[in-house]
């Protein structure tokens, strides 16, 4: 592929000799004469234009270049559009495999291709051009969208909704019942959950996360949000739009999560609680009230991050001011005594 034609995929501008051949994208260190080498960092520009690569992927600060080069607005954005070209989706085979395991009255729509050992449950509804992999489950009257693609494992219980072009690592388990119980004279109830997941469009769930069903109503995962790995979503939460959520996150059950907003690493929001629209709670951070849209809380219980860092700040002074004060009392001491002997 030229990088002319590159270009044009990754919606950037192309500098310099537009003929060149790219048979890859590499890292700077395995640069070679067919590569195209992404440089996010503007310092590392001189050293990329210096090296085998055959073209660079800046971003708009970029230094100009004597290699041929794609300058992007958004030069992740573009990076991800380039690999994307190099590394298009594995095709399996449309069709439903011998070992797979699919219900008389399901319905499979066309180009549909289920792997060996899938299950596919009564009354299940499946797109156009969705791929069902190795010993994935669809439970009874669940529907997939179109061009969706559920890696092996996958468990989808009954019931659920899952949009189109939605991708679903291995391990991951929709539609489980939520943690609720009633506890009376001792003896934990077990509190029936008769509710669904409803997975919008364009969701991408990373693997060995649980998505728990509503308790009467749903649980609902916005249009676009992406989800790390290894996150637990409770009962009839709400994620908005274009959400993202970090590995190991924990959703507390009935909370929200707004449109754009970020949970980084770690991080967890408490049952009821909001996070508003475009907020970000940074890594490890317990969320016990709501948070604004567009703020940026830390810390447990989190709160504003600049106050936050105020505290951290504050609290790494404690053995300093400790010290100080256990010397001022002392002085003090010292005097009192000082003075009583000078009385008597």
């Amino acid at each position: 592929m030229t990088l002319a034609q590159l270009a044009l995929l990754a919606q950037a501008e192309l500098i310099g000799f537009g003929e060149v051949e790219i048979h890859a994208v590499t890292d700077l260190a395995q640069a070679h004469p067919h590569a195209l080498v992404m440089v996010a960092d503007v310092l590392r520009v001189p050293e990329a234009d210096a090296s085998t690569a055959g073209a660079l992927l800046v971003g708009p600060g970029a230094p100009p270049t004597q290699k041929p080069a794609l300058r992007a607005r958004n030069v992740r954005a573009a990076f991800a559009r380039v690999l994307a070209a190099f590394a298009p989706a594995p095709q399996p085979p449309a069709g439903v495999h011998p070992a797979a395991v699919v219900a008389a009255d399901a319905q499979l729509g066309p180009d549909v291709t289920i792997g060996p050992c899938a299950v596919i449950e009564s009354q299940v509804i499946i797109g156009p051009r969705t791929r069902v992999l190795a010993g994935a489950t669809v439970g009874a009257r669940a529907r997939i969208g179109a061009s969706s693609i559920l890696h092996p494992g996958v468990t989808i219980y009954p019931d659920c909704v899952v949009g189109d072009r939605v991708i679903i690592h291995s391990g991951v388990v929709i539609g489980s019942d939520g943690f609720g119980y009633a506890t009376e004279d001792g003896v934990h109830l077990k509190i029936p959950h008769l509710g669904r997941v409803v997975i919008e469009d364009d969701v991408e769930i990373g693997a060995n996360t649980t998505i728990d069903r509503g308790t009467l109503g749903e649980t609902r995962i916005g249009r676009g949000t992406k989800i790390d790995n290894l996150v637990q979503v409770a009962h009839n939460v709400s994620i908005g739009e274009g959400a993202i959520l970090v590995a190991q996150v924990g959703v507390g059950g009935s909370a929200t999560i707004g449109p754009g907003a970020m949970l980084a690493g770690q991080s967890g929001v408490v049952d009821h609680q909001a996070v508003g629209a475009r907020a970000i709670v940074l890594g490890r951070s317990g969320v016990t009230k709501d948070v604004p849209p567009g703020a940026m809380v830390s810390g447990f219980p989190a709160r504003d991050h600049h106050e936050e860092l105020r505290v951290q700040a504050a609290v790494r002074r404690l053995s300093d001011l400790i010290a100080r004060v256990e010397a001022l009392e002392a002085r003090l001491a010292s005097r009192q005594r000082g003075s009583r002997r000078t009385r008597s």
